[in-house]
């Protein structure tokens, strides 16, 4: 079941990979069933682990992905058998991602929140339920960079203020959907292929992956 309001990037449904969600209502409506929560003394979730609706998840046998040789590795990325999100302001995520039963992190990879969170900080917290996926430094340290992808989000973000009426709106519009799923430089990045600054020649070449 997928949210019909958000964006797909003309992915295919294989490809349509959460990773940001408006709810913990939401992660159970579209993406999986939760079997552990953790909450706060708040009594906010602060992460939860889940299961899958559906898993695994077919595969378009045309969508190049499934046909290189790291397809098996690929898919593990993409649609492990446990997901474990959290809270964007929650800071003891990586602990919690252990908690929850999920494998230790290999040594030189960091536990990425594949949604930016100050970008979800910046669109007022439309999302702040987001998904974990543990990436080399060498991608993490690309995607996030100012000349990365997700720094120029960020840029354009902020600019928003500055845009006419009519821009602001259909971002607002946008944001109405419960679940964010990823776009092609979330899908590299969660591949563990470094996304590249400025033109994004990592991204530019996992296109190849990822449309017929």
């Amino acid at each position: 079941m997928f949210d019909e309001r958000a964006q797909k990037f003309g992915l295919p449904d294989s490809l349509l990979v959460p990773i940001a969600a408006r709810s913990v209502e939401a992660i159970e409506l579209y993406i999986g069933k939760a079997i552990t929560l953790i909450k706060g003394r708040s009594g906010r979730v602060n992460a939860i682990a889940i299961v899958p609706h559906h898993w695994p998840p077919r595969k378009e046998p045309d969508t190049p992905l499934w046909a290189h040789e790291k397809a098996v590795e690929y898919a593990q990325r993409l649609h492990p058998k446990k997901q474990v999100w959290v809270h964007v302001d929650y800071t003891n995520y990586r602990k919690a991602y252990i908690r929850l039963g999920m494998p230790e992190i290999p040594s030189g990879y960091v536990l990425d929140h594949i949604q930016n969170r100050e970008a979800i900080r910046l669109r007022e917290y439309s999302h702040p339920y987001l998904r974990l996926c543990p990436v080399s430094r060498q991608v993490n340290t690309s995607g996030g960079t100012n000349t990365g992808g997700e720094g120029m989000e960020k840029e354009f973000l902020r600019s928003l203020k500055k845009r006419p009426d009519s821009e602001r709106k259909k971002i607002r519009e946008i944001l109405k959907c419960e679940i964010v799923y990823a776009d092609p430089m979330d899908l590299t990045k969660m591949l563990d292929i470094a996304p590249g600054t400025q033109v994004l020649g990592g991204v530019g070449k996992s296109l190849k992956l990822f449309y017929v």
